[in-house]
């Protein structure tokens, strides 16, 4: 810890003191500490998942967020990997006209790239949270997690994007779906699922009754249908229409239509699954 803290003074230093010196007025100065307030913050996430990364993996993430901004800032993984990064793990991207953004980078599937948006495994991390929370993103990055709305919507404004949803069971059976085209909407349009495209082994449970629906929870019903409140019945945050075909924000472990659901994975049955994980990847 002590040389991380080292790492991260050192290299938040060198930046202030190039900046002060450049900085001749008031408005100057607080946009300066503006920027260093947005780095901070992805450091702060970076520091938190420290324990499950090398020291030297810590610093080189650490002062990509605190470098001076440029035009070799990544927009997502695809630039992280362009630019010679070959390990899975956190990275900070800085999509267009957004804040510097800590996000876990997936190097090895399918030949790499893929910025994960969602990750259940352990039960860890509750996913029955508000519209607000499910908006701005909660969790470890490299445990359970999801994104964020906001996050996902800008990432995906940026060019076209295709979606892997990797899936395991209890027994150690995995399947994956990919979705040729893949976008989240703005905050207006209540961040609509648009998705296309499908082939893999998982069967389609995501565009089939999910696509061009907008996200709903428990504390706003944005679903298709005024009969239930789909969030609050299946006790998770999604694209749910009336109600779901898949729910992959449910309740980690329990059986039935609250639990982790992907109904195709096994011929239409409420068939809870152990793992899931949703990552995106710009098509170049």
């Amino acid at each position: 810890m002590r040389t991380v803290l080292l790492c991260f003074v050192g290299l938040l230093l060198r930046p202030m003191a190039a900046q002060t010196t450049q900085a001749s007025s008031v408005d100057e100065l607080k946009n300066m500490l503006l920027g260093l307030q947005n780095q901070v913050a992805a450091i702060h996430s970076t520091l938190l998942t420290q324990q499950t990364m090398s020291i030297s993996d810590v610093c080189r993430v650490i002062g990509g967020a605190t470098a001076i901004q440029g035009p070799a800032d990544p927009i997502d993984c695809v630039d992280v990997k362009e630019q010679g990064n070959s390990t899975s793990g956190v990275y900070v991207v800085k999509p267009n006209g957004e804040s510097k953004l800590p996000v876990y980078c997936d190097m090895t599937t399918d030949g790499g790239g893929w910025l994960v948006i969602q990750r259940r495994q352990d039960g860890s991390q509750d996913f029955y949270k508000s519209y607000a929370e499910y908006e701005q993103g909660f969790g470890n990055l490299t445990g359970e997690f999801y994104l964020g709305n906001r996050h996902i919507s800008a990432l995906t404004r940026q060019g076209h994007y295709e979606l892997r949803v990797e899936l395991e069971d209890f027994k150690g059976v995995s399947k994956f779906a990919h979705y040729s085209s893949f976008s989240v909407g703005d905050s207006a349009s209540k961040y609509t699922l648009h998705v296309d495209g499908y082939n893999g082994t998982a069967g389609d449970s995501l565009k089939f009754d999910h696509d061009g629906h907008k996200f709903s929870t428990a504390d706003q019903d944005n679903d298709g249908t005024d009969s239930v409140k789909c969030a609050e019945k299946h006790h998770g945050g999604y694209w749910y229409s009336a109600c779901f075909k898949s729910n992959l924000n449910g309740k980690w472990g329990v059986p039935g239509e609250q639990g982790i659901v992907y109904g195709s994975f096994k011929d239409w049955q409420i068939y809870v699954l152990k793992k899931s994980e949703m990552k995106i990847r710009r098509v170049k």
